[in-house]
């Protein structure tokens, strides 16, 4: 198998010219990436921000990680990222390190590169209202209006692919996955829907040094996707009242996900299986540094670069300077539990995308309401068990003696 984690190293690379990138939404910036010529191909340079909220090296090991991951098993239109640095001492002058990622250009010939957001505000839609919304990380965000707008009802190839990008992001349990990270070109008067990239803020590589807060986010996570195996009389209470005050206690990502099921089943399954293909291969997918990439961090070290060069306070970037240090890891163990923990959710994944799934085959139309036991009941299996697994062709459950509280 293919070293993942090699760097490039740009020292000796020519530049060939400057990609400028501007965020549009109410957070509005413009940044300036490097372009390269490598092995005939137009490369970006996307070297770690030292503004950005809770940037390590493993931002970058989030990126190649997951573009190898997509590429191979779901999209092999997507372009991969790889491990890059420019070997120079580090410049405190500017908001950015000397280590990075390349990662091929999704518009070689200079086309035009729109994203949804931007596309929306072009072209409104009567039900899609998403013009006052900011990018925040550690966030999720709804996609059903949409999946559910007129563009999308007259554009299918383009809705099966941004259900499927959606389902993707679940996948990589991405905490940013916002409305600028879909993309679009026009080529021949024809919209077209870039592949999936931008994959930093995926949870099994944040705090790497912060393995409480790590576990929180994890859980947090992992919970948003599990099905109940029976309704919680609490719950079902608080979330009266939830939506009596307006608003709703029910996971944006289940929201997002039931509702692809429903109206695109035939995506769904053709995921699945690519998913299913992946688990069997994830144990022979190894996180290596061997060029020494990730060195000491601090989960919170980007407050000390907000501070200098977002909030121009010197005053409290030599206060925060000295009060966050850099610390280092075990990395091996790391590299151990985000592959362990990558593992574990995937297989979660694909029994929850399984289950709704074979819900929505047997005319169970609330899905965002499923339990467990609605399904095993509308199924005739009156006993108490567990679905542990589906062969999503025969459509046969795998069943499991409940353990009280599962």
């Amino acid at each position: 198998m293919e070293e993942l984690f090699k760097v490039i190293d740009l020292s000796d690379k020519e530049k060939i010219g400057v990609m400028v990138a501007e965020a549009h939404s109410k957070v509005k910036s413009t940044k300036e990436f490097p372009l390269y010529m490598i092995d005939g191909k137009k490369m970006i340079y996307k070297p770690l921000s030292k503004t950005k909220p809770l940037t390590t090296p493993f931002f970058a090991y989030s990126e190649v990680y997951w573009s190898y991951i997509i590429n191979k098993y779901f999209d092999d239109k997507a372009p991969r990222y790889y491990l890059a640095e420019t070997k120079k001492k580090d410049d405190e002058k500017s908001k950015y390190y000397n280590k990075g990622v390349l990662v091929e250009s999704l518009t070689p010939n200079n086309e035009k590169l729109i994203n949804l957001y931007d596309y929306f505000n072009e072209h409104p839609d009567k039900k899609v209202d998403i013009k006052d919304y900011i990018n925040y990380c550690m966030m999720n965000y709804d996609y059903t209006m949409i999946l559910e707008s007129d563009f999308i009802e007259n554009n299918k190839e383009i809705g099966e692919g941004f259900a499927y990008q959606i389902l993707l992001s679940v996948l990589r349990e991405d905490q940013n996955f916002h409305y600028e990270n879909i993309n679009f070109t026009f080529k021949n008067n024809i919209l077209i829907l870039e592949p999936p990239i931008d994959f930093e803020f995926s949870t099994p590589f944040l705090y790497p040094d912060d393995e409480k807060q790590y576990e929180y986010e994890r859980n947090k996570y992992f919970n948003s996707v599990k099905i109940d195996y029976e309704k919680d009389e609490i719950r079902e209470l608080l979330k009266k009242i939830a939506l009596e005050k307006g608003f709703s206690l029910d996971s944006k990502i289940t929201k997002n996900i039931c509702l692809i099921v429903k109206m695109y089943p035939d995506i769904v399954l053709k995921f699945i299986k690519n998913l299913d293909r992946l688990i069997e291969d994830l144990d022979n997918i190894s996180i290596t540094d061997p060029d020494n990439y990730i060195s000491s961090l601090n989960s919170d070290y980007w407050k000390v670069g907000h501070a200098l060069y977002k909030d121009n306070n010197l005053e409290e970037y030599e206060r925060l300077k000295k009060e966050i240090s850099l610390v280092n890891i075990n990395k091996e163990a790391i590299f151990k539990r985000i592959s362990n923990d990558i593992l574990e959710f995937s297989k979660h994944y694909a029994l929850t995308l399984k289950i709704y799934l074979i819900s929505y085959y047997e005319g169970i139309d609330n899905l965002e309401d499923l339990t467990i036991k609605d399904l095993l009941t509308k199924l005739g299996i009156t006993d108490d068990v567990v679905i542990s697994d589906i062969d999503i062709d025969s459509k046969k459950l795998k069943l499991s003696k409940r353990i009280v509280g599962e």
